[in-house]
């Protein structure tokens, strides 16, 4: 066997067995509150939403944390490509089912409390020398030092022998752990400075295994909070993360034109943080407006 092959089977082998540790951890941690969650740990997969969807559709419903090493043919928002190196990345998804419609702000709200919950579990391990390191971008952004550390994808559909009014709900997360085949610009966990000194790229590095035994029983207790609260009750809490508030922000609304395809915003404001049910406001030419996920692209402008 070619010595890169042999290299990379003890890199897989390793990484299985760093998920399996904190599949553990998270099972002692999120039991008492959730006993029917099934964990897995994959080598390799395509996208871990697309599986949970797909999984939903055939009414297999149970709630499950699907995690991989390696993610081939992940999706971010408007059907954008997130790759996941081994090692390099953390992509898992959350497959539960919720009665989602009834939540003031739905899918768009979600998404938001999600990215809460991620920030704040993190913050629990990184050195805070500046306060909150870890911002939020509207709907489903991570940002870390003005730069992208990760992003949300939240799916939604009805699925056989649910209850009425539920919905087969999928929550996906992606987080860059290294530089690694992150994009260009992108931020990562363990060259951000932030790590507690015990962490760094030469001593201890942190590992996507540790990572998602911080974020996911935190993840777990948030999402079934939010069920049956909505995002009211964490609307300040986001606000102090908001990276968009208070900034001038382009807005594209056409379908099918966004900033990436070089297209003028179809207007522009100044961001005035969401509201109680997790709707973007900007006060624009028109006065103040408000956007939910879906309807529109946002971008911080140049002052």
């Amino acid at each position: 066997m070619p010595p890169t092959l042999a290299n990379d089977d003890v890199a897989l082998s390793a990484a299985m067995a760093d998920f399996n540790a904190a599949a553990e951890l998270i099972w002692e941690a999120a039991s008492p509150t959730c006993p029917d969650l099934s964990i897995e740990v994959r080598p390799e997969i395509g996208s871990t939403n697309t599986e949970l969807m797909a999984r939903g559709r055939r009414g297999e419903t149970s709630t499950t944390l699907l995690v991989a090493c390696r993610q081939t043919a992940g999706r971010g928002r408007q059907g954008r490509s997130w790759q996941a190196a081994l090692g390099d990345s953390l992509t898992f998804s959350l497959g539960l089912p919720m009665r989602l419609d009834e939540v003031p702000g739905g899918g768009s709200a979600l998404s938001l409390a999600v990215g809460l919950a991620v920030a704040q579990a993190l913050d629990a391990h990184l050195t805070r020398l500046q306060g909150l390191p870890i911002g939020l971008k509207w709907p489903n952004d991570l940002w870390l030092g003005g730069r992208k550390l990760g992003g949300i994808l939240i799916e939604a559909s009805p699925a056989p022998g649910l209850d009425e009014g539920q919905r087969w709900v999928v929550i996906g997360v992606g987080l860059n752990i290294r530089d690694g085949a992150a994009p260009a610009g992108s931020a990562a966990l363990q060259t951000s400075g932030l790590l507690h000194p015990d962490h760094t790229p030469d001593r201890n590095p942190i590992t996507p295994g540790q990572v998602w035994a911080w974020m996911a029983p935190v993840l777990l207790q948030k999402v079934q909070a939010f069920a049956s609260h909505g995002f009211a009750p964490l609307q300040h809490a986001y606000s102090q993360r908001d990276v968009l508030a208070g900034h001038p922000v382009g807005l594209w609304t056409t379908p099918g034109q966004g900033p990436a395809d070089g297209h003028p915003p179809s207007q522009t404001g100044l961001a005035q943080g969401v509201s109680e049910t997790g709707a973007l406001l900007v006060h624009t030419d028109q006065g103040c407006q408000s956007w939910t996920t879906g309807e529109v692209s946002v971008r911080l402008q140049a002052r």
